[in-house]
């Protein structure tokens, strides 16, 4: 039992190595077939790669590094850092100011600046070439870039020769004809062509093309080049890469977009001192105006009553009032602060605002509540650079806002309350004093009050005035919370294409096209093209394999023929002897699937073979319905028809022998009946079969498609041997599944397939007939 098992996997083995020779020899057939069109089409993948690196641009890769101060980081407890890292709380600051790199607004600004949208391209021989420092000229519309940001055209700007400043402007056939520095009207609106770094370098006869873009086109051009990455969470540094085809385009692009945000960063920090300065700017203007009406109505007062002096009247009564009045006066100067800022707070108009901070020193919770306030308010104008408003952490940041803005408010409210008590109770004090000096006149009174009121206003109008000194003062001294690490810089070689890489895909490319063809053709193919064909759809076994007949001769086997086919001819000859030892089995049916397989060609030449080793052979021309062998071979067309259908007629009399060839005869088909079937059917061919079996020593039967009529089924009774004709690349694959329906049916006796036609430039494929032939392709 064990032995028989490892039998089994023995030959499973064997198999298995079987198919995989074949697979290599047919890899190896078909490598040698095509090995020319390989070599043709290598060498064009390799010359169309060559004309692709020609005619493509090169990329460079642009890099530089901005250090951006994180604040978050480093106020944050421990545990939100953790979180933070895990995703679980909103952007680090270096995140967002990532964003902002990233950002649609800021690029924009970019492109503007720089007016990105306009190239210049000059001419080449095999490509138009974009220039950037040695340009000639600098094109610009003269409307407002707003107004320009949706045009797409392009002009091709040649130098007149006999004037190098006139130059013409040409578009779509349209000439405008201009000079460099004056306006030139043009269908998009009025412009202008100025000279640039590279006017005198340039060479005038090479027309140069100007391409105008909508700015938004541009914009994106550049944001998809662009690359912004954080690739250490533990610093705060941001790497931008950009690429573009001119480095020194790249790098200009690279710097200015730093520049920018560097800009809007502190722009966005001096939002706090321009808020303050607006603030301080309104309540001057409102203090000017009441202390100028206040010194209208001293002076108004001291016209109408004649006054001059009143310092000896009021001496006393200023003496023994100053201390309460100089802490009234500041009391009341923090009052009216604070009921500025509690009416700015309560404005909606100013809830997207910062607060001014410096105006009230005293209360240093309500200092503290502002500060968080602004930090807040920022933190949410950064959010909304890079997220829209409904975005969960701008709506969270709004809630913080409106509830620092309740505190704040309570906070002054305490403030407020606190400064009202006091002056209160000032006021009381004063009202004391004044009633113990009933005696002085009602105009002095008057005066005086006029005189405190006037205090007051300058006291808080110099206030305001230092205040605003030291806002101003602040703001110059405003940097950027951002820091250049390295300045853009491009690569010395450019990072696409790989000229390696192209010339190696269009290199594989070219090897694998032919195979792909090959292969191709091959699933797409229906007909037998190899042995695989035929051994996947039947269990027949082949006999033979019958080349192509270069010759175009009837008879391709004579006794003097060396070719490969009269050799394949004697293979098969004696394969057939393997089969039919028995001299008795001398019938031999040979029959196919459809016309033009060749059945008629391999009865003749088998015949042949037969003969020439001295045995006595007929071939007997029964597809009555087609017959062609009496045609092929010049011979006369009486025969089996004739002796059937006529009564006493001998047999002997109607054989032909075919041409020169010896112990060969014919016995042709005769006229063509309008019964075949039934023809075949009398008992008459049974008497004919028996007389030949005696007289010849084998019978050969060429009868009609076995596939398309019954003839070839009826003259199986007589049959020993049945070769069932295949021929490459004309028989249909699913032709050979229909002939092993026949051979289970056995129908047709001992059927063997004999593969016809086979074309040893299409690649062999078959078991090795005709191996060690190589001296006999032609005759000797």
């Amino acid at each position: 039992m064990d032995m028989s098992i490892q039998h089994k996997a023995v030959n499973i083995e064997a198999q298995e190595a079987e198919k995989s020779n074949q697979l290599i020899q047919k890899f190896a057939n078909k490598f040698f077939r095509l090995w020319p069109w390989l070599i043709v089409s290598a060498v064009l993948g390799v010359g169309l790669a060559y004309c692709y690196l020609r005619i493509s641009f090169p990329a460079y890769k642009i890099h530089a590094s901005v250090l951006v101060q994180d604040d978050n980081k480093s106020t944050d407890l421990g545990e939100a850092s953790i979180l933070r890292d895990f995703g679980l709380m909103g952007k680090s600051n270096v995140d967002n100011e990532a964003e902002i790199f990233k950002s649609r607004s800021l690029m924009e600004q970019v492109v503007r600046d720089m007016r990105l949208n306009v190239s210049y391209y000059s001419e080449g021989k095999v490509k138009n070439t974009e220039t950037y420092g040695g340009r000639p000229v600098d094109f610009r519309f003269l409307v407002p870039s707003t107004d320009t940001s949706d045009i797409k055209t392009q002009y091709v700007l040649q130098f007149n020769k006999s004037s190098i400043t006139n130059f013409t402007l040409t578009n779509n056939e349209q000439e405008y004809k201009g000079h460099l520095g004056d306006t030139i009207q043009l269908p998009e609106g009025p412009a202008v062509v100025t000279p640039a770094a590279g006017y005198a370098k340039w060479q005038y006869e090479t027309p140069l093309t100007i391409a105008v873009v909508p700015v938004d086109a541009a914009t994106q051009k550049y944001l998809a080049s662009l690359k912004v990455e954080i690739p250490n969470k533990q610093v705060s540094v941001i790497y931008l890469t950009l690429s573009d085809i001119i480095p020194a385009k790249g790098e200009a692009i690279l710097n200015q977009l730093i520049a920018a945000y560097m800009q809007a960063n502190v722009t966005d920090k001096n939002r706090i001192a321009d808020s303050t300065i607006q603030f301080i700017q309104e309540r001057l203007r409102l203090v000017f105006g009441e202390l100028n009406d206040i010194e209208k109505d001293i002076e108004r007062f001291k016209t109408d009553n004649k006054l001059t002096d009143l310092t000896a009247q009021s001496g006393l009564l200023l003496q023994n009032t100053s201390e309460y009045a100089k802490q009234q006066t500041g009391q009341e100067v923090q009052l009216s602060v604070v009921q500025a800022l509690e009416q700015f707070l309560k404005d909606n108009l100013n809830n997207a605002r910062v607060v001014p901070s410096s105006l009230v020193m005293q209360d240093a919770n309500f200092i503290a509540l502002v500060q968080r306030y602004n930090e807040t308010q920022m933190q949410r104008d950064r959010m909304l650079m890079s997220l829209t408003a409904s975005h969960p952490s701008v709506i969270t940041t709004e809630e913080q806002l409106s509830n620092l803005r309740i505190e704040l408010l309570s906070s002054i409210a305490s403030v407020k309350k606190g400064i009202e008590v006091s002056v209160s109770e000032l006021k009381k004090r004063t009202a004391g004093m004044e009633s113990t000096i009933t005696t002085i006149p009602a105009k002095e009174r008057t005066f005086l009050d006029y005189s405190r009121q006037q205090a007051i206003k300058q006291e808080l109008y110099l206030f305001l005035l230092k205040k605003m000194e030291e806002t101003a003062i602040s703001k110059s001294a405003t940097i950027a919370s951002a820091r250049v690490i390295d300045r853009a810089k491009s690569d010395p070689s450019p990072f696409k294409p790989s000229k390696t890489m192209i010339l190696f895909v269009g290199l594989m490319g070219g090897l694998v096209l032919p195979f792909a063809i090959s292969f191709g053709k091959d699933m797409i193919n229906t007909k037998v093209a190899s042995m695989e064909d035929i051994v996947n759809n039947t269990t027949i076994p082949v006999l033979a394999e019958i080349g192509h007949n270069n010759a175009n001769q009837v008879v391709a086997v004579t006794m003097n023929s060396r070719q490969l086919i009269a050799e394949q001819f004697r293979s098969l000859r004696t394969n057939l002897q393997y089969l039919i030892p028995n001299k008795l089995e001398k019938t031999i049916l040979i029959t196919s699937s459809m016309s033009g397989e060749g059945k008629s060609f391999l009865s003749i030449n088998l015949a042949a073979t037969l003969a020439l080793a001295n045995k006595k052979v007929i071939l007997l021309e029964l597809d009555l319905r087609k017959p062609k062998i009496s045609e092929n071979l010049g011979l006369q067309k009486t025969g089996f028809t004739n002796y059937i259908i006529s009564e006493g007629a001998d047999w002997r009399t109607m054989i032909q022998g075919a041409g020169q060839q010896i112990n060969f005869d014919v016995f042709a088909s005769g006229p063509l009946p309008p019964n075949p079937t039934e023809l075949l059917m009398l008992p008459k061919v049974t008497q004919l079969m028996e007389e030949l079996k005696a007289s010849y020593d084998y019978i050969i039967i060429d009868s009609p498609p076995a596939g398309m009529v019954t003839d070839a089924e009826i003259m199986a009774s007589y049959a020993n041997l049945t070769i069932y004709v295949v021929r490459h690349h004309y028989t249909y694959r699913q032709q050979i599944r229909l002939v092993e329906k026949l051979y289970h049916k056995q129908t047709l006796p001992r059927i063997n397939i004999v593969v016809n036609d086979v074309d040893i430039r299409k690649g062999h494929y078959g078991y090795g007939y005709g191996y060690g032939y190589g001296s006999y392709h032609a005759e000797s």
